[in-house]
């Protein structure tokens, strides 16, 4: 594992965090799983916005804005995961999953979060990009 995708994972744990203060009142019995993903769900954002890092302010606040809805989207597939480990038959696994994807994105953009989480998560891949050169150009 390099030093930028450890930092990523680390990134997700921070993200959880701010995922448990939005959503706990929500969906306490459901977060964990969420939670839990939060490390390979901060890599695979840091992976899907390496190419960001070579285009322009917009274009690099325009990927923020999609990986910030690629986390939550894979967020609500570990959420629908958790629901769908619970004893209550007669419910589709896809359907809790689909349930889940749906229910954190709609969250995030219709309670207006994304309005604060967008600027953050385009600062949280602006301290990736700084450290990513660092390590990559050492003096």
């Amino acid at each position: 594992m390099t030093k930028y995708t450890a930092l990523c994972a680390a990134s997700g744990i921070v993200w959880a965090g701010i995922a448990w203060l939005i959503g706990f009142t929500q969906i306490p019995g459901l977060l964990w799983c969420g939670l839990l993903a939060a490390p390979v769900i901060g890599i695979i954002t840091g992976a899907v916005y390496l190419p960001a890092y070579r285009h322009s302010r917009w274009v690099r606040a325009l990927y923020a804005l999609g990986t910030l809805y690629l986390a939550v989207a894979l967020f609500g597939i570990a959420v629908g995961v958790a629901d769908a480990l619970r004893d209550i038959p007669g419910r589709s696994f896809g359907g809790l999953l689909l349930q889940g994807v749906l229910g954190t994105l709609w969250g995030v953009t219709f309670t207006g979060y994304v309005i604060i989480l967008w600027p953050l998560a385009f600062a949280n891949h602006g301290f990736l990009e700084r450290y990513r050169e660092s390590s990559a150009n050492p003096q």
